[in-house]
């Protein structure tokens, strides 16, 4: 298939996707809220099952029941805070559905629920569990589009580059490895996405670049969080939310990093000494058997 022609499908593909999950949430829940239904679809966007296993994970999911599936969805998004602490604070918008201290319930919950079933039969993973699929594609951006409708688009600002004119762009750019790439107005990262698939078509690493985002939109941000993983952009990523005219966002999104991963250091640090206190009981339990039996053993 024509690479330009590709393209178009799997853009194709994410419009049936995201209008399947708009149709779902809205008919369950109405409107507000759009959070839920976008960390429902990241999170899925995460899983990456091999081809011939898709539609076993898509029909254990569908058939789990609602407190099933909040509980798969803590589960998948505490593994994304331990894989990527650095991330923590601007992916928490949606992460705050399930592990903040309102988790959903309710209408809120039966429209997750439905959001998932609908995101699942319209084949997701077919989009985004493939690794090369992932780069191609800005799922989440095309969801959020279509979950805000009219006024409200405009209010948050949603207006998004094409795919091909974002490439296009990218391509006049000219990047190399180890380049240091900045978008002001980032949204979901469509110009990120497009400036990674550049690099990648001319045999450079993403994953070597240094990535500094920055959005108003802090729902867009949480989704530009998740992308980055998703689009293996590497380590080096700083993403803040705020005003890029008015606002010192870099300042408060590098002081926010790095408090975050020092937490995140010392819980590891934690563990680290809980797991060898406990190996250091078994290996105590183990050895108070042999010495009672050798004390019995001894002459008196």
């Amino acid at each position: 298939m024509p690479e330009s022609r590709r393209r178009s499908s799997l853009e194709a593909h994410a419009h049936a996707v995201a209008n399947a999950v708009d149709t779902a949430w809205h008919g369950v829940h109405g409107h507000g809220r759009i959070e839920v239904p976008l960390s429902v679809v990241a999170g899925l966007a995460l899983l990456g099952p091999p081809p011939g296993r898709r539609e076993h994970v898509a029909h254990h999911i569908t058939h789990l029941s609602e407190n099933g599936l909040a509980a798969f969805m803590r589960h998948l998004w505490a593994e994304f805070l331990c894989a990527r602490p650095d991330l923590a604070n601007p992916v928490w918008p949606l992460v705050r559905c399930w592990l903040g201290d309102h988790p959903v319930t309710d209408s809120a919950l039966t429209g997750a629920h439905a959001t998932a079933r609908a995101a699942l039969n319209r084949g997701q993973l077919d989009l985004t569990g493939d690794r090369k699929t992932r780069w191609e594609v800005d799922l989440l951006g095309v969801v959020l589009t279509v979950l805000t409708h009219g006024t409200a688009k405009q209010a948050r600002g949603l207006y998004y580059t094409p795919a091909p004119v974002a490439y296009a762009m990218a391509a006049l750019l000219g990047l190399t490895e180890g380049e240091r790439v900045a978008e002001p107005a980032a949204g979901t990262g469509g110009m990120l996405r497009a400036a990674a698939q550049v690099m990648r078509d001319h045999g450079r690493d993403p994953a070597s670049a240094t990535w500094i985002a920055n959005d108003v939109d802090p729902v867009a941000v949480a989704c530009l969080a998740v992308n980055a993983e998703l689009w293996e952009l590497g380590p080096r990523v700083l993403i803040g939310v705020g005003d890029t005219l008015t606002d010192d966002w870099m300042q408060g999104a590098c002081a926010q990093r790095t408090e975050t991963l020092g937490v995140a250091a010392d819980v590891r640090r934690l563990a680290e000494l809980r797991n060898a206190l406990a190996q250091l009981r078994r290996l105590t339990d183990a050895a108070a058997p042999e010495a009672r039996n050798r004390d019995r053993e001894e002459p008196t």
